[in-house]
């Protein structure tokens, strides 16, 4: 072992013994490792701040017609969650927009019926704080999720949320991007709340979320082994529907960004309509498939490997016969919000193995850093 190896192992021992809501193993070599294993209590904290006796306590706009999601990368896809979120829970319309696409529009007024949700994990990110200095300048308001109490984002917003996840130091966001789609999460339930909506099948064995989350980590199949198949892939589609579709958008990007191959992810509707040409040139998909899986994703995805004789990684909660060349199995929580958080832990792990067998940096993925006011 050189010299640089005992200095970064030296600064892995000590993040980790500075860093909240941990209990260390000290088998672990990277931060992002040790900031995946820290979701389940930063996450039941969240839980147990916000959920009282079954019961949503936090202060949100009363009257909201529509909601308008705003961020930027992973924020941006905590947002996609925020959406079937909102819509299905909250029975709310929503949409969500990249930061530097509402900076660069036209429109100089916006809807004062509208609630907006700017997301930023350091709260300073560039084109979210310009986004949400345009919206508040037209006299719209202005609800933030972020992880820094003391940024402009928090200061300046009508409404905001501390996802209270301790400092994040690997460049890819694993911590801070799950506390974020809870928080998302934990306000549609508190709007459906204030309309009188059933929310006690969303939040049913809710304290149970980390001992789900504990036994999630032991009893992840095959991951190893996918992780090998996938590293040696130069292109990898991602396909899923709803909420996997805001998963798949994830895995693309935490794939790329920790290992830099070529991911993209689809709506797998949408991936028949003219995408799925490019399994010509490399035949790889990565998908999802709980056992309650809809018919149609099923049928999809059939034609999908029939029709290019598809290499098909299948992340499923039962070993079903998907015709899967590896199938990663994993066990479901006993809420919702814990099947989902389980499942972006899992792409996260997923990521990061392929990334270490290709030798990559993954604490400091060449050329990325966090894109803030100032740095």
């Amino acid at each position: 072992m050189n010299s640089n190896d005992i200095s970064f192992r030296k600064k892995v021992y000590e993040y980790r013994h500075n860093l909240p809501f941990l209990h260390y193993n000290m088998n672990m070599s990277y931060v992002m490792e040790a900031e995946i294993i820290s979701q389940g209590e930063i996450i039941e904290n969240l839980i147990r701040r916000y959920i009282v006796n079954y019961c949503v306590l936090m202060d949100v706009p009363i009257e909201i017609k529509r909601i308008s999601i705003v961020a930027a990368g992973s924020s941006y896809n905590a947002g996609v969650f925020g959406k079937n979120f909102f819509e299905n829970i909250s029975q709310v319309e929503t949409n969500v927009n990249y930061a530097s696409e509402v900076v660069n529009s036209s429109f100089k007024t916006f809807d004062k019926d509208t609630l907006y949700i700017l997301i930023s994990q350091s709260g300073e990110s560039v084109d979210t704080v310009a986004a949400m200095k345009k919206i508040k300048q037209a006299g719209a308001k202005v609800l933030c999720i972020t992880n820094n109490l003391n940024s402009t984002m928090y200061k300046e917003a009508d409404y905001k949320f501390d996802i209270m996840a301790g400092r994040e130091q690997a460049i890819a966001a694993t911590k801070t991007f799950s506390a974020s789609v809870v928080m998302l999460w934990l306000i549609s339930l508190k709007i459906a709340q204030n309309k009188h909506i059933d929310i006690s099948e969303e939040t049913k064995n809710i304290y149970l979320f980390r001992e789900n989350f504990e036994l999630f980590l032991k009893d992840i199949d095959n991951i190893d082994l996918a992780a090998k198949f996938l590293s040696k892939k130069k292109s990898i589609s991602i396909v899923g529907m709803g909420l996997f579709y805001a998963l798949s958008l994830e895995t693309a990007l935490k794939i790329k960004e920790t290992s830099y191959i070529n991911t993209t992810a689809y709506p797998l509707g949408d991936f028949i309509h003219g995408h799925f040409a490019v399994l010509n040139k490399e035949n790889t998909i990565l998908t999802f498939a709980l056992n309650d899986i809809r018919d149609i994703e099923l049928k999809l995805i059939e034609k999908i490997q029939k029709t290019y004789k598809t290499k098909t990684v299948i992340v499923s909660d039962e070993y079903e016969d998907y015709n899967a060349d590896i199938l990663i199995k994993f066990q479901k929580g006993q809420s919702k919000i814990a099947t989902i958080v389980n499942m972006i832990a899992l792409i996260q792990l997923l990521a990061l193995k392929i990334a270490i067998r290709l030798r990559r940096n993954v604490d400091n993925p060449k050329g990325l850093n966090k894109v803030v006011r100032g740095g």
